[in-house]
């Protein structure tokens, strides 16, 4: 390469040394960029790869050393590789700051591989850490790199060890030592990877790697894990292209043909058994007529119509199944695009649904029953909380679900008790999470984003100082997780909404709503992540594509666009699309979901199924 100062001696005319070092800055800049690794990825876009993976384990051994020499031929228990495979893209909003590697939480062992494949600041020693990498605890890969290839192909040979997890100090005491009760002993192996980086177009075009690690099971029981992960370059994908929105018409179309036909047939998960409060039969049935319906069955269709015939026979019971009843028949009556309208912003509120009498009467039947499913202890306290049926209990996803029955009757015209709302919002005030710290949260909302569309300039972000706090299953000295926080958050916001629809006027209360909400979300904001059920690591995999559909409800409800950044329905979507199966359902990953429930999730969530909840009168 030329010398940029020695090219002003070339012997040319007059206007040539200008020329000549024009062409060697451009030549300098070239080999600059091409000797810099770094990911360059269009703004909140991705890359798409083609994936392999697989894992196996051997037979229990009663030693290390006999584990490390043990063929891993068996299979892999649960415990150690989450059954849904983390989707093969790479967003840019996973990025760091600097470009050159992912942030962000690493809770599978695929994900790992991914995550030293992707560190383009690493080229030499390589070191990472992964906090709460269950079953293995704390999680520290260090090794070195081969000097690259022409090609820019390098291999990694690294020693993977487990430690004792370390808490920290923005967390509820003892969730360290829960945590602990999920951890093998000990984890100690190795890691070699294999890379090639192609540094002018700023990507990894493939990699190949393996985990070999004897676990200590405890009791003198060793198991050898072996993990794979194989990833080869597809194609580079700006924001939302036109690629993307095709393949998510298509999932919504496959995912609601296989709830049509799904819900058409008489089923043990359909069917009320009686006297188990937690059966969901009807529950199921509800969620699939209002998934048809979101994705854009029509009303008039003979399987819905055969649907909201059974279901209007059905005594439902649970409040699961008693808010998805309420849900969908408001659905069943909503006119077309309203969500979209409202989203766009060509309907500034939310108008009543108009119910014929006998569905009316139905509908007052089940809210009726909703409110009557609540702990007993709260009216005491100037509060109400949802129970399974009524019973001194109650949890964070259940009150969530009887504000979407509480909303839902009160935009089907039903009388929803005075003060309602705000006795359900108090409840969820009060199992908050205490805050940990400040957070600068970013928020982009739909008219801030049609504001920016059609310029270069990126969509103004309203920017707030909040505290994270997210919500557990219970209450604030549990630890907080994702679909826990969109819930709670979802809660408040359908609360503070009602209020506003009825009239309800407590600026106290509303401005102690209003705070929450922006914690929850700096929470959600704080802790992203749609390849894992974020917070609590436990969880991790447990209720993903419930936590995605929370996740989409929060945002929707407030018309939030990006959160901190990213931009949650394409990364979501991204991650969703991978799992749809050739005919049409979604894979089921963790035993706690039914197919049925994991596919009307995902459609929901891909067809944005909820309606903003303006905070206005009617």
């Amino acid at each position: 390469m030329g010398n940029p100062h020695t090219d002003h001696h070339c012997t040319v005319p007059f206007t040539a040394p200008r020329i000549c070092l024009t062409a060697a800055l451009a030549m300098l800049t070239t080999a600059t960029r091409a000797q810099e690794w770094v990911w360059r990825i269009p703004p909140l876009g991705a890359v798409e790869y083609r994936r392999d993976d697989g894992g196996k384990a051997s037979e229990p051994q009663r030693s290390a050393a006999a584990a490390k020499q043990a063929p891993a031929s068996a299979k892999l228990p649960d415990r150690y590789l989450h059954r849904l495979p983390p989707s093969p893209w790479l967003c840019q909003g996973e990025l760091r700051p600097d470009q050159k590697a992912i942030d962000g939480p690493v809770r599978d062992l695929r994900d790992l591989l991914r995550a030293l494949a992707c560190d383009l600041g690493n080229r030499g020693s390589a070191r990472v850490r992964c906090p709460r990498l269950l079953p293995f605890g704390d999680v520290t890969v260090t090794g070195s790199w081969s000097t690259p290839t022409a090609d820019g192909t390098q291999q990694l040979r690294a020693n993977f060890a487990a430690s004792a997890l370390a808490g920290r100090d923005d967390e509820v005491r003892g969730t360290v030592e829960l945590l602990k009760s999920f951890c093998v002993a000990d984890g100690d192996g190795s890691v070699v990877l294999t890379r090639t980086v192609d540094a002018g177009k700023g990507v990894v075009k493939s990699w190949n790697g393996t985990i070999d690690v004897v676990a200590d099971e405890g009791d003198k029981t060793f198991r050898r894990v072996v993990v794979t992960d194989r990833h080869e370059f597809v194609a580079v994908r700006d924001n939302q292209d036109a690629d993307f929105r095709k393949r998510v018409a298509e999932a919504i179309t496959k995912g609601t043909d296989w709830v049509r036909d799904a819900i058409d047939e008489s089923k043990p998960f359909l069917v009320d058994k009686g006297g188990d409060d937690r059966n969901y039969g009807s529950g199921r049935l509800a969620l699939g007529l209002l998934t048809l319906l979101h994705g854009h069955v029509p009303a008039a269709d003979p399987v819905v119509q055969r649907g909201f015939a059974e279901l209007r026979k059905r005594r439902p019971e649970d409040s699961y199944s008693l808010a998805a009843a309420l849900m969908a028949m408001a659905a069943l009556y909503a006119p077309a695009g309203e969500a979209a309208a409202l989203r766009d912003g060509r309907l500034a509120t939310l108008p009543v649904h108009e119910l014929p009498e006998k569905d009316h009467k139905v509908a007052a039947r089940w809210l009726q029953q909703l409110l009557e499913n609540v702990d007993p202890r709260g009216p005491s306290l100037n509060v109400l909380r949802f129970n399974y049926t009524a019973g001194p209990r109650y949890d964070t996803s259940l009150q969530q679900y009887g504000l979407l029955g509480l909303w839902s009757a009160q935009r089907c015209g039903l009388d929803v008790p005075a003060g309602a709302f705000a006795a359900a919002a108090r409840h969820l005030l009060e199992v908050q999470a205490p805050g940990t710290g400040g957070v600068t949260l970013r928020l982009v909302n739909y008219a801030q984003l049609r504001a920016a569309a059609g310029t270069e300039a990126p969509p103004r972000a309203s920017e707030q100082a909040a505290r994270a706090r997210g919500f557990a299953y219970h209450d604030g000295s549990e630890p907080a997780f994702g679909s826990m926080t969109a819930a709670g958050v979802s809660g408040l916001l359908l609360a503070r909404a009602g209020m506003a629809a009825r009239g309800e006027v407590d600026r106290a209360l509303a401005a102690r709503i209003d705070d929450a909400v922006r914690d929850g979300y700096a929470w959600l904001a704080d802790q992203f992540s749609v390849r894992c059920n974020p917070g609590f690591a436990e969880r991790a995999d447990n209720h993903w594509y419930y936590w995605l559909y929370c996740l989409e409800r929060s945002c929707e409800l407030a018309g939030v666009a990006r959160l901190q950044g990213r931009d949650w329905y394409y990364e979501g979507g991204l991650q969703l699309l991978s799992q749809q199966q050739g005919n049409g359902a979604f894979r089921t990953g963790h035993n706690s979901t039914l197919q049925l429930d994991a596919t009307c999730f995902a459609v929901l969530f891909l067809a944005k199924a909820t309606a903003a909840a303006p905070i206005t009168g009617r």
